[in-house]
């Protein structure tokens, strides 16, 4: 198939495959300190073209550089304290809380009053916002009396003044601000990311995956749902392939799981929440908790009715017959055969992209970063091994590269052509 570089993704699958991908790891899990040292080197060379990082970093210099402000913040957190377990304390809270209130049904009432034209609503909303008004004098009349009865509140307000002056003064607020903005960027670009890969991939299922489980069957009355939830917590499902029933109400079979990952260390969490998924579906109680599970549906917390999922103005119900398919593998004990992966291919790190982004925040603000000797990277290695999970993605593509039928399973989207000569099952989509 001739295609251009630009467009064209690779889908590799197989024992080579995963054992390719295992190979090229940089397991942070056995790492000593020379390996995390230049693992470390590595991953800030990227993370420096980040803006988020690069801003963070920038706040995070901009503190260091004023001594005077992290001595105010200290002196904000003993004064926070000793208001907190002054006489007035509790009092104070309550008010703020009741102001709050206050202010939120003024505004309420404000905005519906822009909005009414009828004579009688119009009376009573005035009325209710006359009482409001009231009631908002009264308490800032309590408020201002026991601040002055309280020398701990006073000293605070004076503290927190004199800081957010300084804030203002350094340019924090600002660039705080800007971070913020950055991030939420990040979120909302990484968010519609995460559903143009899940909406790309689909194709994948019915070239590659659904034949695997059907062979020469029927395809007719097969069909490939996505964002399976059946009104139960922590059960949004990818994909589920399944098979219609011959006569309509019954329960659908299912006959695969396809869970899609956009970033290949993020296999094991999949892996672990569609492990305690299938227990849930299949009724294997000591398998999950089901104060978890439980929903105005789902009242027991245990998947013990049908129910039913709608996509594209069709019905299909599920029972745990649906499942009855999915079998716990002899020595693992675990769910591999007919649960697939889908993903991109990168560099294992050992540890899932939450725990990445987690190392990232935490060199982007460390004040003591500059100054990091060997025994503060070796707390830094510690600490970061220690976001590990008992079972990772490594850990996964080993266990389903144990076997070559589920090798075949994890399919792996690369934007190359594999290395001539290899025997790794390959296909082009473009």
């Amino acid at each position: 198939m001739a295609t251009s570089s630009s467009s064209t993704l690779h889908v590799v699958r197989g024992t080579r495959a995963l054992r390719r991908w295992l190979e090229q790891a940089v397991d942070l899990r056995g790492l000593d300190l020379e390996g995390f040292r230049h693992w470390l080197g590595q991953q800030l060379s990227r993370w420096e073209l980040d803006p988020a990082f690069a801003q963070r970093v920038r706040i995070r210099d901009l503190r260091q550089a004023h001594p005077e402000l992290l001595a105010l913040e200290r002196t904000l957190r003993h004064v926070t304290a000793a208001d907190e377990a002054s006489p007035q304390a509790e009092r104070l809270f309550q008010l703020e809380q009741e102001l709050s209130r206050a202010d939120k049904a003024i505004a309420g009432l404000g905005a519906a009053l822009e909005r009414t034209t009828d004579a009688r609503k119009l009376s009573g909303s005035r009325q209710k916002l006359a009482a409001f008004q009231a009631r908002r004098r009264e308490l800032l009349s309590e408020q201002s009396l026991l601040i002055h009865a309280s020398p701990a509140r006073r000293e605070l307000l004076r503290v927190r003044a004199e800081l957010e002056q300084l804030r203002s003064r350094l340019g924090l607020e600002r660039a705080e601000a800007e971070l913020a903005g950055l991030s939420r960027d990040q979120g909302l670009r990484s968010g519609r990311a995460g559903q143009s890969f899940e909406q790309q991939v689909l194709p994948l299922t019915w070239r590659f995956i659904v034949p695997d489980l059907l062979g020469r069957g029927d395809a007719a009355r097969l069909r490939v749902l996505r964002g399976v939830g059946l009104g139960a917590a922590r059960t949004e499902i990818d994909q589920l392939i399944i098979r219609q029933p011959r006569h309509p109400g019954q329960p659908v079979e299912v006959l695969g799981m396809v869970e899609v990952k956009r970033n290949l260390n993020d296999l094991a969490h999949g892996f672990r929440h569609r492990q305690e998924n299938l227990a849930w579906f299949k009724g294997e109680a000591g398998h999950y908790d089901p104060s978890l599970y439980r929903t105005r549906y789902f009242r027991s917390g245990h998947f013990d009715r049908e129910a039913v999922h709608e996509e594209d103005g069709e019905r299909f119900v599920f029972s745990r017959d649906s499942f009855r398919h999915f079998r716990r593998e002899p020595g693992s004990g675990a769910f591999l055969r007919r649960l697939y992966f889908i993903t991109r291919g990168g560099t294992l790190s050992g540890v899932s992209t939450v725990a990445l982004a987690r190392i990232r925040h935490r060199v982007a603000t460390d004040g003591r970063w500059r100054q990091r000797g060997e025994a503060s990277l070796g707390e830094l290695l510690r600490w970061c091994q220690s976001l590990a999970e008992p079972l990772e993605a490594p850990d996964v593509l080993r266990l389903y590269g144990s076997l070559p039928a589920r090798a075949r399973q994890v399919l792996v989207l690369e934007p190359r052509s594999p290395r001539p000569g290899s025997q790794e099952e390959s296909q082009v989509l473009t």
